[in-house]
């Protein structure tokens, strides 16, 4: 009869229900970004605009990150724009663009290495979130490429660098979505900068089409 107490977990079996939880995550981020990927492709996603406080949203997407970038001891550097009128979007679709740039740049930035996250104003009606790291880097005939789905630069790297695929692909349409648009530039062995320029008033016509009826 068993009699509810468990044993010591052998450090094999330790190791394989490590593996088993790696893999469990990566097929729920990956069931997750496909299901994300699906409603904005269909037109089916909801936006909401509020104000939101910029520096409040980068450092709660460098907290939930914060273990990730502790194991490799990555020194992420919030660079913010005090200056920075308020903005009217959607926290919690930024909140995934910029959690989807930071955990990227964690991916490919070796230990001890430096992620910069910034906000600047982006001319009078756009913001922009820069996620700058000191990693890999890209080649230049590889840009088409970045945003494109279940899609890695390089097959060598599918096995050292685990993801689904989808996160840059997502991250774009969800910027579009916004009425924004993304930009990259890189260097190889120097790093890589992500950037989301996104309009400072988000503007949700079908709120007003309602509203007029």
């Amino acid at each position: 009869m068993h009699n509810g107490r468990v044993g010591k977990v052998a450090e094999t079996h330790r190791q394989y229900l490590g593996d088993i939880l790696v893999s469990a995550r990566h097929l729920l981020q990956l069931i997750n970004d496909v299901l994300d990927l699906a409603k904005v492709e269909a037109g089916k996603i909801d936006f909401r605009a509020e104000p939101i406080d910029l520096g409040r949203l980068v450092g709660e997407v460098r907290d939930v990150l914060r273990t990730v970038a502790s194991r490799k001891r990555i020194r992420v550097e919030l660079d913010p724009d005090a200056t920075l009128e308020t903005v009217i979007g959607d926290p919690s679709k930024i909140k995934q663009i910029l959690y989807n740039y930071l955990s990227n740049a964690l991916k490919f930035t070796p230990e001890d290495g430096h992620v910069h996250v910034r906000f600047r104003a982006s001319g009078a009606e756009h913001f922009r979130l820069d996620v700058e790291d000191d990693g890999i880097g890209i080649k230049p005939e590889d840009y088409n490429r970045l945003f494109v789905e279940f899609q890695q630069l390089d097959a060598s790297m599918t096995k050292r660098y685990q993801g689904t695929g989808l996160g840059l692909a997502l991250t774009k349409r969800l910027t579009e979505a916004l009425g924004g648009r993304v930009e990259v530039r890189s260097a190889v062995g120097t790093g890589s900068c992500f950037s989301a320029i996104l309009p400072r008033v988000l503007h949700l016509p079908e709120m007003e089409t309602d509203h007029a009826a």
